[in-house]
């Protein structure tokens, strides 16, 4: 099997993540335990999904945050509690990405909004010299937020085979969400579930598709 094309997942896969440290950041903010924070993530799923599907703008996510908190905090505060679940980087993995554009179509296809983004593309420019790293680690990134459409949903796995134009046989699809890959594969792409913030050994991962 010839791969030719490789999708990534953001978080989890090229960035660490650790959402329950934005579960207990909320608490606080809150003021309650972090089973409090994680009733609230499940009791309001669809803000979540609404401000990843671009469905709700910056301003009004962060005030329905700030009204589930018992005093009103400081949007900084409360975008410091949201970004909390971002720990940074493997300098290997960047460095992989930065070799892998030459061999490979490289894609970017993550479930992030606006806020994490901005981190995201702050840290690289103030602390690793990164200017543009869509431009300079993939051939095109996607993100939920932009496109109207997020994970699992099938769309948006259709809007980037058609986009970019991608054989799914030839195309490898690495993320950290079991329901992300069941997806993946009903529409042939050769799915592969990656530990969560474990290092990325690609050779093995392509390896394990033929």
């Amino acid at each position: 099997m010839q791969i030719k094309n490789i999708v990534f997942d953001f978080g989890g896969v090229l960035l660490d993540l650790a959402p329950e440290k934005s579960f207990t950041a909320l608490a606080k903010l809150m003021g309650g335990d972090e089973g409090v924070a994680q009733e609230m993530y499940v009791k309001h799923a669809a803000l979540f999904d609404n401000y990843e599907s671009g469905k709700l703008i910056m301003e009004n996510f962060l005030w329905n945050l700030q009204n589930m908190c018992k005093e009103v905090p400081d949007i900084t505060d409360v975008i410091n509690a949201w970004n909390a679940m971002l720990l940074g980087w493997n300098l290997d993995k960047l460095a992989l990405l930065k070799d892998l554009k030459s061999k490979y179509n490289v894609y970017l296809l993550s479930n992030t909004n606006e806020i994490h983004l901005n981190w995201v593309r702050r840290d690289l420019r103030r602390n690793h010299q990164i200017v543009d790293f869509e431009k300079m680690f993939f051939h095109k990134a996607y993100y939920s937020h932009e496109l109207g459409m997020r994970k699992p949903n099938k769309d948006i796995f259709e809007f980037v085979i058609a986009d970019a134009g991608i054989v799914p046989s030839e195309t490898v699809f690495i993320d950290d969400n079991a329901a992300n890959i069941e997806t993946a594969k009903t529409l042939g792409l050769n799915a592969f579930l990656f530990e969560t913030n474990a290092p990325l050994d690609l050779d093995k991962i392509i390896a394990s598709f033929n």
